[in-house]
């Protein structure tokens, strides 16, 4: 499980950070489509397929119309256009609106290539975690707007804190591999990166409510100004409640948030600014569980109601860019991203309930001008940011066990030129970045900080219209987290040397090809990255169920990825995707408990294994998606999804793995306007593991172990601990359009 330290907010950062968005708190929009996004069959369901395959124009107008141009310079300075040679996933604003149903964003995002995700619920919503190519979140960098959202001490990042971001999302676009240089955390395996919603020039309401199996309950409500009189002003604030009892036991999530922006756009300029505000309450989760109590009751959850959290984050970017000429843009930004709560749990013998409180603020800025050199397009950038947490554990009606306080600090500048030469496309990528992590508590510890360089380079070949073929290499060097450097631990109770643990290094190459012809639409790809010092998990679980990793020197992750679409008419419409994966540890050394023949504890040894497999990282991953119109105004949708197994150590003992999995869910949506003349209503049923499967444990860890005979010898055992997804459920949707 990869519970991360999350937090709350008591700084005067976090009270500047809600004064914007109470000012425009009583505006707000529904966004409408993106008029350049890939057009798709009509559908509104989980099951929908997602963005098709686009098709490149290589003679598409370089810089887009006002107001988009902000987009521009702040979004697609880490983003990737389609000439950009990345392998990526874009999607539009139409796709998003037909799978969101208020999920959290790691569903959203299940069924793109090389794409998996889990939940502590077993649902959509709640703690959930989303991992690309066999690695975890902490090492995946999500913009919003360019601005970084990942947690700086250990990447993380915690979407429910901030429920229903998906209806307040323009697009998005997921880049596979080292990809583009952004701004916060390494992206050491992928990015993702949201553009917030667009402000809409026309007046207008939207609103969802949902009734789901398992006490699921969602309501949003979105309000769009347009354009205030002759002001140049727009703006937007959504509000969402959603909650969930979850699938499992004592698993109840309970999710507010308020989202909002504000704009302004002149002949020179446009200002933008947006953020938010989300609260949870949970019962806690975040502990898997034997396969063999699985078995006897599939919903069992070892944490009792008592163990429970609060949290809540609020996030606030102001953007202004300066249009300098035709072709040059300078663009500014500030951000505030602070959050915090506190977290409940047993000790082992049930005798203390500790209460550990988590909070931190991350401030901001950066700098991004965008020009073209004769034929050169030129990007440069600068980003700083100052981070600070603090950590508290303290028995409930009792005395404080710990406090702590964590520093990070970050600086970073790249540049980008690409080059269009006929069907040539060239890219150079190049960032150097600075990093700074000191601790402040009882044990003394002295600060570390690191200085990385990361280049890439890349050429597409434009191989005729509806053909394209592109290479890329790229490097990136990403340092320890907090938890790495201390061994897990909240509280340091030994001196660490924080040089211990080594900065992991990425080299990735990718070969890719786009192709559409006619009701035909393909994007594939290769990729190998070659690990040093990769930073792997051990399969092993901290006291506050984080994750441990350490060192593995030498380790590779090669595969293949498709996105395969065939429409044979307008109303009828097939999706492939998946991710093929074949991923080594060259060697790793396990240190596990030795136990003798009585069942005592008899020390902790070590052993070496060779040529293995790095945990939770599926050799295969697919996607079936058919989605149809067989009447006007009604959409039918179905997806089959199947995962192999995965193993949940890094020895590959036998039995300790995620089984092999599949399900299929089916969708169905219709609208309800021809019979109702107010509210553009459109209704949705989503079934979910329409086949009742039980044995959907798609997540865990597991702890090894070793037992010694009289004579000596060692016989190595093992438990695995799984974190179950529910059986099939069924979530009833109404959305209204004012």
């Amino acid at each position: 499980m990869t519970r991360a330290p999350k937090t709350k907010t008591r700084s005067l950062a976090g009270a500047l950070a809600l004064a914007p968005l109470l000012a425009v708190a009583g505006l707000a929009t529904a966004a409408p489509d993106d008029p350049a996004a890939t057009a798709e069959p009509p559908a509104a369901t989980t099951a929908a397929p997602a963005a098709a395959v686009p098709e490149r124009d290589p003679n598409a107008e370089k810089v887009p119309p006002m107001p988009r141009r902000v987009e521009e310079v702040v979004v697609q300075a880490v983003r990737a256009d389609a000439d950009t040679p990345v392998t990526k996933t874009d999607v539009p604003r139409a796709e998003i609106e037909r799978k969101n149903l208020g999920q959290d964003v790691p569903a959203l995002l299940a069924d793109l290539p090389a794409m998996t995700y889990y939940s502590d619920t077993g649902l959509g919503n709640g703690y959930s975690y989303v991992s690309m190519r066999g690695v975890g979140p902490t090492r995946i960098n999500f913009t919003l707007d360019g601005v970084p959202l990942n947690e700086p001490e250990d990447g993380t990042l915690y979407f429910v804190d901030f429920g229903d971001l998906g209806s307040s999302v323009e697009s998005l676009q997921v880049q596979r591999g080292v990809g583009t240089s952004a701004a916060g955390v390494a992206s050491f395996v992928g990015s993702v990166n949201f553009a917030s919603l667009d402000l809409a020039e026309e007046t207008g309401t939207t609103a969802r409510f949902a009734l789901g199996s398992f006490g699921t309950e969602r309501a949003t409500v979105g309000v769009q100004t347009g354009r205030l009189g002759d002001s140049g002003f727009k703006a937007y604030v959504r509000g969402s409640y959603q909650a969930t009892d979850g699938y499992r036991e004592n698993s109840e999530i309970r999710q507010r948030s308020l989202f909002g922006g504000l704009s302004h756009e002149s002949e020179k300029g446009y200002f933008k600014l947006f953020g938010f505000l989300g609260r949870e309450r949970s019962q806690s989760a975040y502990y898997a569980v034997e396969p063999e109590v699985l078995e006897e009751d599939p919903r069992f959850n070892p944490l009792t109601p008592d163990d429970r959290d609060r949290f809540g984050q609020q996030f606030v970017q102001a953007q202004y860019t300066r249009f300098l000429t035709e072709t040059t843009s300078l663009a500014g930004q500030l951000y505030v991203n602070d959050a915090g709560g506190w977290y409940r749990l047993w000790n082992s013998s049930r005798t203390a309930l500790r209460e550990y409180g988590l909070d931190w603020t991350n401030l901001g800025a950066a700098v991004t001008l965008k020009t073209t050199l004769g034929p050169i397009g030129v990007t440069w950038g600068v980003h700083g940011s100052d981070f600070g947490s603090h950590r508290t554990r303290d028995v409930v009606g009792g005395a404080r066990s710990y406090e702590n306080r964590g520093y990070k600090d970050e600086a970073s500048t790249f540049v980008k030129l690409s080059r269009d030469a006929g069907d040539w496309h060239l890219y150079a990528d190049a960032q150097l970045r600075w990093a700074r992590f000191a601790y402040d508590g009882s044990v003394a510890v002295d600060p570390v900080s690191w200085t990385f360089f990361n280049p890439k380079l890349g050429v597409r070949r434009d191989l005729g219209k509806d053909l394209s073929l592109y290479a890329s290499v790229g490097m990136t060097s990403r340092e320890p987290g907090r938890g790495d450097l201390l061994l897990g631990e909240e509280n340091i109770s030994v001196p660490h040397d924080l040089g211990a643990v080594k900065p992991e290094k990425v080299v990735a190459f990718e070969l890719g090809a786009a192709w559409k012809g006619g009701p035909f639409a393909a994007q594939v790809n290769l990729y190998d990255m070659e690990f040093r010092d990769e930073i792997a998990l051990t399969g092993e679980q901290s006291e506050v169920g984080l994750s441990i990793r350490r060192n593995a020197e030498r380790s590779f992750r090669r595969g293949l990825e498709w996105d395969l679409a065939f429409r044979p008419r307008e109303e009828l419409a097939f999706r492939f995707t998946g991710s093929w994966s074949w991923n080594r540890i060259r060697s790793w050394t396990q240190f596990y408990d030795v136990y003798d023949e009585s069942g005592e504890w008899a020390g902790t040894t070590s052993r070496t294994f060779s040529d293995v497999e790095p945990v939770l990282s599926p050799p295969f991953v697919g996607n079936l998606i058919v989605e149809g119109s067989p009447l006007p105004g009604l959409t039918l949708g179905a997806t089959a999804r199947y995962v192999a197994k995965a193993w949940l150590d890094n020895t590959n003992a036998e039995g300790i793995a995620t089984p092999s999995w599949w399900k299929v869910d089916l969708s169905a949506s219709y609208d309800l306007s021809r019979f109702v003349k107010t509210g553009s209503p459109k209704v949705k049923v989503v079934v979910e593991n329409l086949f009742d499967e039980e044995k959907i444990w798609a997540n865990g860890y597991s702890w090894l172990y070793a037992t010694r005979d009289g004579a000596g010898r060692e016989t190595l055992g093992a438990i695995p601990y799984y974190f179950p997804m529910a059986t099939r459920s069924v979530t009833a949707v109404l959305d209204l359009g004012f």
